[in-house]
């Protein structure tokens, strides 16, 4: 028998659950309407938005292109200028849903830019998030995702400031800061990770101390839910599912499981994996 704690700070963040929340309503009142790109990095909570009549349309000009679209939202990850731009002006509706950290990130780094600063952005290169953000430079740019990248950077650099996507995993960002600081001893470091992940995780690694098993539920599309995970799995036995049903089994020798949740993981997904365990607890 084996009893199941959940940390104290799992799932859908005030951004994530602003635009989910917000994009059901807009769904009842305005049906020409679609979203530019997945609302967020969770597939159970995408199938929820498309229950609601919402279209997921991935290509900018297939929107421009199609009178019979009025209204677009956009996603809590944001988008470039540009593109906002070009809704706008072809008359568009537009419900902007970025979520607001990452809106201070994008105003931000149009300000640094601004100023002259060249910008490292530490996060993934095709994540929609880095996408929106690089539409704010208007000097150069430079993505990095490892410590590699970091320590073979060594082209010249106007001013260069760091910034990261929000989601990326803080002990990373710390290493990849010194590690450019060897390179630019001039850096100026703007730690724009959001702190509801840092909340989340830090409340997983509490609960991952005084448990047997812990379990990470999200999206395996899910940045914010990998970094999550990627921290848990050295303190302790750690699954990443996004399913109840890929829970088999529970080993004899597991007497309390901990459970956590991506920012992007919806409560009836978290609901779902405790019913299975409850479940499993009985037989």
């Amino acid at each position: 028998m084996f009893d199941i704690q959940i940390a104290e700070s799992a799932g859908f963040c005030m951004g994530v659950k602003n635009a989910f929340n917000k994009a059901l309503d807009i769904a009842k009142d305005y049906p020409q309407t679609v979203i530019l790109g997945d609302i967020v990095h969770n597939r159970f909570a995408v199938d929820e938005i498309a229950k609601s009549g919402l279209n997921v349309v991935e290509d900018i000009y297939e929107i421009l292109n199609n009178p019979d679209i009025k209204n677009v939202i956009i996603r809590a990850h944001g988008i470039t200028p540009q593109t906002y731009n070009l809704l706008k002006e072809n008359g568009k509706r537009v419900f902007d849903l970025t979520c607001p950290i990452v809106k201070k990130v994008q105003l931000l780094t149009k300000q640094l830019s601004n100023e002259g600063h060249d910008i490292i952005i530490f996060g993934k290169k095709d994540h929609p998030e880095v996408l929106g953000i690089c539409g704010y430079c208007s000097t150069n740019f430079i993505i990095i995702s490892s410590d590699e990248e970091a320590k073979s950077l060594t082209v010249p650099l106007n001013s260069p400031v760091l910034i990261s996507q929000t989601t990326m995993n803080k002990d990373s960002f710390c290493k990849i800061q010194e590690i450019l600081y060897a390179n630019y001893p001039m850096l100026k470091v703007h730690n724009t990770l959001c702190k509801n992940p840092q909340r989340t995780q830090d409340a997983a690694l509490k609960l991952a101390n005084q448990v047997d098993l812990m379990v990470v539920i999200g999206d395996k599309k899910s940045s914010n839910t990998h970094s999550l995970y990627e921290r848990i799995r050295t303190k302790v036995s750690t699954l990443f599912i996004e399913d109840c049903d890929e829970i088999i089994s529970i080993d004899k020798s597991v007497k309390l499981i901990g459970l956590t949740a991506g920012c992007s993981t919806p409560n009836f997904q978290i609901e779902s994996v405790v019913k299975k365990l409850q479940d499993l607890q009985k037989e």
